[in-house]
């Protein structure tokens, strides 16, 4: 399959060409990065000399594509929508890792603070979890790559909410995640001086992920129990605090049990639920998740524990926010589009 890469010379966009290096079924014949255009891939990402990646030429993002199967859109909210219309008319298939088509117009205005113009509809982008909509995303045209954040609260989530097992109208998560969470321009709030041997929550109240996730958990609940009641809406409360390390997330979600039972029985929920997707592990009752266990996969862990005392239930969950939280994610719901074996490429073992 030919492949166009835009964004390439950020964390999404390096991850992706890092995937897709090796993979002999893949070509990838079209860098996009509109500050390097004309300089060739090694040159700007050294990593990829003595590759076959080596010699790419990055091009503008507004210029002509070539003939390409799929593209992966690596590039900052806002962008997509710019290009996503003339991308579908050329019959292209498109992965796109921001938060264009992840919400309603609406709430996507509200919460990314960016304006909407003309008639988008979404397209009728799939939402790219692929152990939500697997089916789904293997005909899809335009897929919503879910967020770091979203992808690491939902998986935790879901079958608590699909179950009926806690009150879904006040869940907590709490959520961290490494720097390269924010992209790879500068800023000053992530500054190796500001970040280190500190941290510190953001966007508080605000973090656009809150309907991203609820939007989500609804829908599994919907599916599971058929139509619902207005009064019966997810709502999450989303805290995100900033890690001094590169890459990971962190979340324990909370929600109050609405019937009394033991980790043993949450524990047979949760290995059931995941027990046939490929990257989620549902850790035996007692252990509990770490970032450098996931580093470098595209692998999701989870943990549960059930605090009889204030009958909550608690669940523990990492990821690698550069791959399950993005870029692995993407080559996942690719493999899904071209009707490649879903784990294809994706096999890394974690770094530490």
């Amino acid at each position: 399959m030919r492949i166009a890469v835009f964004g390439a010379t950020g964390y999404g966009g390096i991850e992706t060409l890092k995937l897709l290096v090796h993979r002999k079924d893949v070509e990838v014949v079209w860098i996009g990065s509109d500050k390097q255009e004309g300089k060739k891939l090694v040159d700007v990402i050294p990593m990829f000399r003595n590759t076959r990646f080596a010699s790419l030429g990055f091009s503008s993002q507004q210029g002509e594509l070539p003939d390409v199967d799929f593209a992966l859109l690596a590039t900052p909210h806002g962008f997509a929508r710019s290009i996503v219309p003339t991308l579908l008319e050329h019959r292209v298939r498109i992965i796109d890792f921001s938060g264009d088509y992840r919400l309603p117009d609406e709430v996507y205005e509200k919460w990314y603070n960016k304006a909407v113009t003309g008639n988008s509809n979404n397209w009728n982008a799939v939402y790219g979890l692929p152990e939500l909509n697997r089916e789904a995303i293997k005909e899809a045209k335009l897929i919503a790559n879910p967020g770091c954040y979203a992808t690491t609260a939902n998986l935790a989530l879901m079958p608590a909410v699909e179950m009926d097992l806690v009150d879904v109208e006040h869940l907590v998560v709490d959520a961290k995640s490494g720097v390269s969470g924010a992209g790879r321009n500068p800023h000053l709030t992530t500054h190796f001086v500001e970040v280190s041997e500190s941290y510190k929550a953001y966007k508080v109240g605000s973090h656009q992920h809150t309907p991203e996730i609820e939007q989500t958990l609804w829908e599994a609940r919907r599916r599971r129990n058929g139509s619902l009641e207005q009064q019966e809406q997810v709502r999450i409360l989303l805290t995100t605090q900033l890690l001094p390390i590169k890459r990971g997330i962190y979340v324990t979600a909370y929600g109050h049990l609405k019937k009394s039972m033991s980790v043993s029985e949450v524990f047979e929920i949760y290995q059931e639920r995941y027990a046939n997707e490929p990257f989620v592990t549902v850790l035996p009752p007692g252990e509990v998740p770490e970032i450098r266990q996931i580093s470098g996969t595209n692998q999701c862990h989870l943990s549960v524990h059930v605090d009889d005392r204030t009958e909550t239930l608690l669940v523990m969950a990492t990821l690698d926010n550069l791959l399950k939280g993005a870029a692995g994610q993407a080559i996942q719901n690719l493999n899904l589009m071209s009707g490649t074996e879903e784990a294809t490429g994706l096999s890394g073992m974690a770094w530490w």
